[in-house]
C-alpha cells in the first residue's frame, strides 16, 4: 500500500553547525545508524524519476520505492511504498559490491509496474551511511538530524521533518537555528539525487 510522505528538508552548512543546532534542541529520543543502499536496472527506474533503496538499521531493514517527487521551497512531496525484509537477507545483500537485489517483493512488483517494464536483478548504483539523531519537540514533531556520508568521505548536514505542516515545522526550527547562531538553508535535493550527481563526475 502506497502513503504520501511529505517532508521539510533544511540543510545546516557544516559540523559545527550541525553540533550547535543539535545541542539547542529539545527532546532527544535517540540516535541510529542507517545503511542505503539504490539500486536499479540500466537506469531505467531513474529514467521515470523511481528510487528504490534498501535501508539497513541495527535490527530491522526495509525495502523502499519512492515515485513522483516534487519540491518546493524545500519540502519534498513524494509517493511512497515500503515493506520490511528480513535483516538476515539485507546483511547478506549490503556484503557484495556492486549489491544485487534480486527477491521478491511488492515494492518491485509496484517499480515494475510503474517502469512498465519487468525487473529481474537489480544492480547497486550507489551507498551512503547516515547517522540520524531524533527529537521528539512539544508541537508534536519529530525533528531528524542527518550527518550523511558519501562517497570519498564527503559528508552532508540536513534537518528533516516529515508531516502536514512544514511551514508551522520552518518556523519552529529557525527560531532554534537562531538561539544557536547557525543558519538553516532551504535543502533543494534529495539524498539520493546528491549521490547520483557524485556518481556522475
Amino acid at each position: 500500500m502506497s502513503s504520501r510522505e511529505l517532508e521539510l528538508k533544511l540543510s545546516l552548512a557544516d559540523r559545527d553547525s550541525h553540533r550547535r543546532f543539535c545541542s539547542a534542541l529539545p527532546g532527544f529520543e535517540g540516535e541510529l545508524i542507517q545503511r542505503n543502499i539504490y539500486f536499479d536496472q540500466k537506469q531505467l527506474l531513474a529514467s521515470r524519476d523511481l528510487i528504490l533503496r534498501l535501508r539497513i538499521e541495527q535490527s530491522s531493514a526495509t525495502l523502499t520505492l519512492k515515485a513522483k517527487t516534487s519540491m518546493e521551497q524545500g519540502v519534498f512531496d513524494s509517493q511512497e511504498y515500503e515493506k520490511p525484509i528480513e535483516q538476515q537477507l539485507a546483511l547478506s545483500i549490503e556484503q557484495s559490491a556492486p549489491a544485487q537485489l534480486s527477491i521478491e517483493s511488492t515494492v518491485i512488483d509496484e517499480a515494475s509496474s510503474r517502469s512498465g517494464q519487468a525487473l529481474g536483478c537489480l544492480i547497486e548504483w550507489g551507498r551512503i551511511r547516515n547517522l540520524r539523531r531524533c527529537y521528539r519537540v512539544s508541537p508534536g514533531f519529530l525533528i531528524e538530524v542527518d550527518e550523511t556520508e558519501f562517497p570519498g568521505s564527503q559528508l552532508r548536514w540536513e534537518v528533516e521533518v516529515e508531516g502536514d505542516q512544514p511551514q508551522q515545522a520552518r518556523k519552529f526550527l529557525e527560531e532554534i537555528a537562531r538561539d544557536a547562531g547557525v543558519v538553516l538553508e532551504t535543502q533543494r535535493v534529495t539524498k539520493s539525487q546528491h549521490l547520483a550527481r557524485i556518481q556522475a563526475t
